[in-house]
């Protein structure tokens, strides 16, 4: 029992490496775990008969035999994400790799009822059978929420974007027929970025979407704070006695950030409110988006004074932001006493459907861990 424990740990440690460093040799391996030829030779043997590694060719010859290159299988196992907003429903299928192998995005205001439910059933058995024959390679389903989830991943504590009921799990769980848990949809965003972009520093994510919410990372794995309400952004007081929140509250950068303080003068279409400022010919619109970046960039320096980290301007208005980042820094580095370079300002990496891809990391992250 002993040597099957250890040989199953050997394994296991053998496809962690493979999965961070991408792809390597049998010596690199036994160099860096410290683990002898033949132990190594055997477990990538089981592995790749158990379909979770393969040859991926040899490397470049340095004067002797080329080494072989072993890699982890990206479809050996699969994880969904599902994203409601109030407006909209968005369901995408990743591999270990987190490459987004099929999605469906939807228009369909969110109501609590078997419509909207049978839907969304529809919808992900149809990715599902599109996709994966094998249904038992599917590791779970993560849904990414405008609420505050509590710390089981099965309640919600707080929520106003959207209305749920304190039994929302047991109605999905007549829908979904597979592992499934709940997650804020921005931290979910937040991680996403924080994998993509392979940060192992601090960093400070900023959704800017119909709501503002936000996460604060270290080495990928999000600070959720004391009653999971950590990376709350959008409720930072920036204008005191300002406008009124959807909490109540007045002056929250909520108030004064979210995606439809731009999109009210285009009748709710973002595309079109950056492909006029784009033209430089509106003058009312040019006036709003430098409103808007005045206010983000309290915000945004508010994050680097509280954190001094990396700030990633995300969510569907950070989606945009490439074209104006340059501008932006200038603006919020004019706030900021210590520093003359606002370079730690940066542009998400996932345009769209960031909070699904994070919601869905949940699956593959614990596959990984716990291989």
């Amino acid at each position: 029992m002993e040597e099957y424990l250890n040989k199953s740990k050997i394994s296991g440690d053998i496809f962690r490496f493979l999965y961070l460093n991408k792809q390597s040799s049998r010596q690199e391996i036994s160099q860096s775990l410290g683990i002898s030829l033949p132990t190594i030779t055997r477990s990538l043997n089981t592995l790749q008969k158990s379909g979770f590694i393969e040859n991926a060719g040899e490397f470049q010859s340095t004067g002797g035999r080329r080494a072989v290159r072993y890699q982890c299988i990206p479809d050996s196992r699969y994880a969904i994400g599902i994203d409601i907003t109030k407006n909209h429903l968005s369901i995408v299928l990743i591999d270990l790799t987190l490459n987004i192998i099929d999605n469906k995005r939807l228009r369909i205001p969110f109501h609590e009822n078997s419509e909207y439910f049978s839907v969304m059933k529809q919808e992900l058995e149809s990715i599902i059978s599109r996709n994966m024959p094998d249904c038992s390679k599917l590791l779970g389903v993560g849904i990414s929420l405008p609420a505050i989830i509590g710390e089981d991943r099965k309640t919600v504590t707080y929520a106003t974007v959207i209305p749920l009921s304190l039994n929302i799990y047991n109605f999905f769980s007549d829908y979904i027929h597979a592992p499934f848990l709940f997650f804020n949809d921005a931290s979910s965003a937040g991680l996403a970025e924080s994998w993509k972009g392979d940060y192992t520093d601090a960093v400070a994510y900023l959704s800017l979407s119909s709501s503002i919410g936000g996460a604060y990372m270290n080495n990928k794995m999000i600070y959720a704070g004391a009653n999971n309400r950590g990376g709350e952004f959008g409720h930072m007081t920036i204008v005191p006695h300002g406008k009124r929140c959807y909490c109540g509250r007045y002056g929250c950068l909520d108030a004064y950030c979210t995606a439809n303080t731009l999109t009210d003068f285009t009748d709710g279409n973002l595309k079109e409110f950056f492909d006029i400022l784009k033209t430089g010919n509106n003058k009312g619109i040019q006036n709003v988006f430098e409103d808007y970046t005045d206010y983000l960039a309290i915000a945004v320096n508010n994050l680097r004074m509280c954190f001094d980290c990396d700030v990633i301007l995300g969510g569907n208005v950070g989606a945009y932001m490439a074209d104006y980042i340059d501008d932006f820094r200038k603006k919020a580095i004019q706030l900021n006493p210590f520093e003359k370079d606002g370079s730690y300002i940066r542009v998400c990496h996932y345009r769209t459907e960031a909070a699904a891809v994070g919601a869905a990391i949940y699956y593959i992250e614990q596959f990984i861990q716990n291989f």
